[in-house]
């Protein structure tokens, strides 16, 4: 009886979203606001997984109306920093949400198998890492390099992020990392954005072999510059390139389209929320309105540059890569088997692992959520 009434609910907040969507795709304003007052008399961030969805949804449609009807006593949208490095809350958020799904893992450990694995004969080896925020994808590649048969082959990592004071702390917790496996090591920061890296930057070296890697990163850079990037990495001749993003359509030109696909989108990530986290977990709320909220906010709320959160599905960073020179790598069975072995490790089932023409996407039920794909010049 409760599961239905539920299911009546989320019905009724579906359709008083989309009802309150529509009205602001058509400057209706005065309906959009009748429907916002609708909308938070029921809507709660402590709620259903559904109710919580559809408060961070309002809360993104309030804003975007406050903008659009700006008045001189209304105040802009806050900017959208998408993971604020230097936030000791924010980051013990982050880890929280790393723990109790396997959404990062499954990106870390898929791009490291594939880059494992082209990296296996080569005695000197270097990473660009696009994004390299705390470097928790590489302590467990630096141990797997360790045991490598034959021993660990030299290793250079490049960490590219904003600011540069925190790319150097994450390189010398690297650092010390590498020093106590007995790997020899080198780290280069590079504190800039991704629109504003010049080849040079890189620091290539001759005999070195190279992986370029973006976890959840490249659909922040603007058309205009994201041609550029990809030229420019294709030119340093990387052995691999691995590339994870949210399996979304986010940039469309139409407000209602975008709309009602992150709503489909974040429904799916907020019900495995639900599954994942204890009953009244307090975590779980700071999860979602610290790391999931802001995404809504900027995908519903900001057109033009101020919207960055530009998520693309497979199909579309298959034609972005492929028109850029590169050829698809299918990802072996060996990451196939760890991503399975890593779902085994969550008590809930809802987690689905499916593979499309040598890429891996995780998703919830049937809802892709991430697309892991490897590329080579």
């Amino acid at each position: 009886m409760r599961v239905a009434q539920e299911q009546d609910s989320g019905l009724q907040l579906v359709h008083l979203l989309l009802a309150c969507a529509e009205a602001v795709a058509k400057e209706d304003y005065m309906l959009a606001r009748r429907y916002l007052q609708l909308l938070n008399q029921v809507v709660t961030p402590l709620g259903d997984s559904m109710q919580r969805v559809a408060s961070c949804f309002t809360d993104a449609l309030t804003t975007r109306l406050s903008t659009v009807t700006l008045t001189p006593n209304t105040s802009t949208p806050k900017p959208y920093t998408p993971f604020p490095p230097n936030s000791i809350e924010i980051l013990k958020i982050y880890q929280t949400l790393y723990q109790a799904c396997p959404y990062i893992k499954f990106a870390h450990f898929t791009a490291n198998q594939a880059i494992f694995e082209a990296f296996e004969a080569e005695e000197r080896v270097h990473i660009i890492d696009l994004d390299i925020l705390q470097g928790y994808q590489w302590p467990a590649f630096i141990q797997a390099l360790a045991a490598r048969k034959g021993g660990a082959p030299f290793l250079r990592i490049t960490g590219v992020g904003f600011p540069p004071d925190f790319v150097r702390e994450t390189g010398r917790c690297l650092t010390e990392l590498a020093h106590s496996l007995h790997v020899r090591f080198e780290f280069h920061p590079v504190g800039e954005r991704l629109e504003d890296l010049k080849p040079h930057m890189f620091q290539r070296r001759i005999g070195e072999a190279l992986a370029v890697n973006s976890v959840d990163r490249l659909h922040r850079v603007s058309g205009n510059y994201l041609g550029n990037l990809l030229g420019m990495i294709r030119d340093q001749a990387p052995n691999i390139v691995t590339l994870v993003e949210k399996e979304a359509s986010h940039n469309g030109p139409y407000f209602l389209g975008r709309f009602l696909e992150a709503l489909h989108y974040y429904s799916a990530i907020f019900d495995s929320l639900h599954a994942t986290f204890p009953a009244n977990s307090a975590e779980r709320v700071k999860v979602e309105q610290y790391i999931f909220a802001p995404e809504i906010r900027n995908i519903v709320a900001c057109e033009g540059s101020e919207r960055v959160e530009r998520h693309e599905r497979l199909e579309k960073w298959r034609k972005l890569m492929k028109g850029k020179g590169f050829k698809e790598v299918a990802l072996s069975p060996n990451a196939v088997t760890q991503s399975k072995l890593l779902l085994g490790l969550y008590s809930c089932d809802g987690y689905r692992l499916t593979e499309d023409r040598g890429c891996l996407l995780l998703g919830w039920q049937d809802r892709a959520i991430l697309a892991a794909s490897a590329w080579r010049c």
